[in-house]
């Protein structure tokens, strides 16, 4: 039986850590020393600010659902298509083995779904219940991971599944959607896209150890990239003709949400363990929400209150369970 990691729960150095547990962290080659705490909160938080920007741009956006999704994986993968042209990330790429080709290859397809699904479902639906069905992808990992990696599941991670399922009912079905034109269609698709974004994690996991943080990063969008350049010829979606208001506004959401936030949570995974990320990562509901209440005077609902609630304990019992 591998030892466990006795480094605090928070925070990880590599050299502290042995076994299975602590898998996620051999990959991890700087020493938490070389980075002052203040420095990794202010990154958080701006991560955490811009993701939880991101529901609010697109809801001010008048483009199409598709529209927006591929302008803004398109503004992204150019920005950072140098890094990805470079000699020394090209050759990391040549060195994947062609079974983490095809799992990258496969990340980014679930990528490009995830945008899809998430940015239609904001037509339809509050942005508190958009934000907070899209993040529970820990609890579709925790469920898939028993049959793709062959973990088997504690009574409390099985408890707060189901906790999490109950919050996520409670929001998808007794949320009225903010006054939108389709709240149950909105949720259904907000849940797509965090089921979308559970392969995106559970394919890429593997080869994440093998890639710096731009190189799958740049690797991922040009896939999700092909997915809808497809959709948008397949549905005869626009690729111009949108306001200059619009044009600016996928430049935020490629700078801001897409490039900030993301890759700053990416950053975060060596200093910090996985599961206290994704457990800060889920403050981006209560960002959002907080915002729409700002700038679209959206208030949520009380069924939105009670069942994100239930949710977010949920899904933070399957993360702490799930190392």
């Amino acid at each position: 039986m591998p030892a466990e990691c006795t480094a605090p729960m928070w925070i990880v150095n590599p050299k502290d850590c042995l076994g299975r547990s602590c898998l996620e962290s051999q990959s991890i080659k700087t020493s938490v020393k070389d980075v002052s705490f203040v420095h990794l909160l202010i990154v958080l938080c701006a991560g955490i600010t811009a993701i939880s920007a991101s529901a609010i741009l697109i809801r001010v956006t008048k483009a199409p659902s598709l529209s927006i999704a591929f302008w803004r994986v398109t503004i992204s993968a150019l920005v950072l298509l140098p890094l990805w042209l470079s000699p020394a990330r090209r050759r990391a790429l040549k060195d994947l083995s062609l079974t983490q080709r095809w799992q990258l290859l496969a990340s980014g397809i679930c990528l490009g779904v995830h945008f899809w699904a998430w940015i239609t479902s904001l037509a339809y639906t509050s942005v508190a219940a958009s934000v907070l069905l899209v993040t529970t992808n820990p609890l579709w990992v925790g469920l898939l991971s028993p049959w793709l990696v062959g973990e088997r599941l504690a009574w409390r991670t099985w408890l707060g599944i189901g906790l999490a399922m109950l919050g996520a009912a409670i929001v998808a079905f007794g949320d009225t959607g903010g006054g939108q034109s389709a709240p149950l269609l909105g949720n259904a698709l907000a849940l797509l896209g965090a089921f979308a974004a559970s392969g995106f994690l559970l394919f890429g996991r593997n080869v994440r150890v093998a890639l710096d943080v731009w190189s799958y990063a740049s690797a991922q969008l040009m896939g999700a990239w092909c997915v809808l350049a497809i959709g948008m010829l397949a549905t005869s979606s626009p690729f111009v003709g949108f306001q200059w208001s619009d044009w600016g506004l996928f430049l935020s959401m490629a700078l801001l949400p897409q490039l900030v936030g993301h890759n700053s949570s990416s950053w975060s995974l060596r200093y910090l363990r996985a599961d206290t990320v994704s457990v800060i990562l889920l403050l981006e509901p209560i960002g959002a929400a907080l915002l729409a209440l700002l700038f679209l005077a959206e208030w949520p609902g009380m069924s939105t209150f009670v069942g994100g609630l239930c949710l977010l304990v949920g899904v933070i019992v399957v993360l702490r369970r799930s190392q």
